[in-house]
This record gives C-alpha cells, sequence and structure tokens, in this order.
C-alpha cells in the first residue's frame, strides 16, 4: 500500500492532520523551498483539463484532501485517506506550530486591506507569532519582482499564498524557487474568512461534508463551479471501474 492515493491522476498523500503538521514542521526543518497544496474536487476537475496545474500539484511535497468529495473518491477507490485534512485547518495547525516553534510567516493574497486585516485577526489568536509581511495578490506589472526582492530581504519561513486556483499554485511554480523561503503553502480564500469577509460553514456542516451547501448559500454565484463535484464523482466511479475491470 502506498503513502499516497491517485485520484483522477492526482496524487492525495495520506495523512491525517496531525501527521500532516509533523510532516510540514520536517520540510520546515530542512530548509528546503518545500510545497504543500490542498486539492478539492473542484481543483482536481480543472487539473484534468490544465495539465500545467496537474504536473504543480504532483511536484508538491505534501498534497492533503480539502473536501469531503477527495475522502469520498478514496473511498471509492478502496485506497481510503485517514480523513479530511482542510486547507482552512492546516493553516490554523501550521500558525500554531509557528508560533510555538518561532518560525516566521508571510501573507501573500486576497484583496488589498484583507490580507491586512487577516493579519491582525492571526496576530490576536497566536499571541507572539512573528508576521515578517503581508501584501495583497492584485499584483501589477512588476509588482513580482518586487514581492521576491521583499521575501528575499524579509527570510520568512512560512510563505501563505492565497490567489485562487490555479493562479496561486502557477505562481509558486514559477517563482519558488527564487524565494529565500522555507515552506510555501497554497490556501485560496483562507484569508477571506480570517478576515471575517467570509463566514465557513458551522462545524456539523463541517462534519457532515456539507460545507460546499453552506458556500453555495452565501455565494450563490458559485452554482456554476459547485457542477464540478458531480462531474468529478462520476469520472472517479469510471476510474474505479477501469482498474477492477481492466
Amino acid at each position: 500500500m502506498t503513502d499516497y492515493v491517485e485520484i483522477l491522476g492526482i496524487r492525495i498523500n495520506k495523512y491525517n492532520m496531525q501527521e500532516a503538521v509533523n510532516f510540514i514542521d520536517s520540510l520546515i526543518q530542512d530548509g528546503k523551498k518545500g510545497l504543500v497544496v490542498t486539492p478539492n474536487s473542484e481543483m482536481i476537475v480543472t487539473a484534468r483539463k490544465d495539465g500545467e496545474l496537474a504536473r504543480i500539484l504532483n511536484r508538491a511535497d505534501l498534497s492533503v484532501p480539502d473536501g469531503a468529495g477527495v475522502v469520498l473518491a478514496s473511498r471509492i477507490l478502496r485506497n481510503p485517506v485517514p480523513e479530511r485534512v482542510a486547507g482552512f485547518d492546516l493553516m490554523q495547525e501550521t500558525l500554531a506550530l509557528a508560533g510555538k516553534k518561532g518560525y516566521s510567516v508571510y501573507l501573500l493574497g486576497a484583496e488589498p486591506g484583507i490580507v491586512e486585516l487577516a493579519s491582525e485577526k492571526i496576530k490576536e489568536r497566536y499571541p507572539g507569532i512573528k508576521i515578517s509581511g503581508t501584501h495583497h495578490g492584485f499584483l501589477a506589472e512588476g509588482a513580482e519582482e518586487l514581492i521576491l526582492a521583499e521575501l528575499n530581504k524579509l527570510k520568512p519561513d512560512i510563505l501563505y499564498v492565497g490567489m485562487g486556483v490555479p493562479r496561486q499554485e502557477k505562481f509558486l511554480d514559477k517563482h519558488l524557487k527564487e524565494m529565500d523561503v522555507k515552506l510555501a503553502m497554497t490556501v485560496g480564500g483562507s484569508f477571506d474568512v480570517l478576515a471575517g469577509k467570509v463566514r465557513r460553514a458551522p462545524l456539523w456542516m463541517q462534519r457532515s461534508g456539507l460545507e460546499w451547501l453552506y458556500r453555495l448559500i452565501q455565494e450563490p454565484q458559485r452554482i456554476g463551479r459547485m457542477m464540478a463535484l458531480p462531474v468529478f464523482l462520476l469520472l472517479v466511479i469510471k476510474q474505479y471501474l477501469k482498474e477492477r475491470f481492466s
């Protein structure tokens, strides 16, 4: 049995939350510019059509199952992951780790003003945490070079990038080798949640695999994106049948 499950061509590590945090800690200590990604069902469907995104996801040092759909898919394929490791929760755990071990962090992404507010909320939640800097994700021409210069000056241990899929993954694939950071993690819309711009589903809905429904109620315009879930499950069933009977 491997330590990952391959779902529609994308490898997902079979770690629970604590194992993922421990592995991230080891990546930071190694200082080899580790990359952590958090695929959900929508991202995996997107990666089927975007070979560059698929390649980036499969080259990551850690890929966790961010979504009930991915957990269900692993069970359908008879190679189950231990549990859902939601990207937002993993970010919180790594922030706690950073506060405990003195790791410095940098926040890159979201709208102007939002990432700064997220930074303040993080400082309230994790007293003593070292936030090296912040920058929004709306980068004008030439801004990427300025960001790289700032990161190489500040040398944060952890870089969180929340620019949306696939922009955040492609940004890191292009620039991570030039950055003086020990670990980078894609965090999607986590800054919006931290800042209070977007509310997260109640815990019972998260545990029931219904967070997608809560987000749809909050943001009805997401209905088109939500159609990726049934497509994803149909493709997973097709993969299972092909693997079993081929």
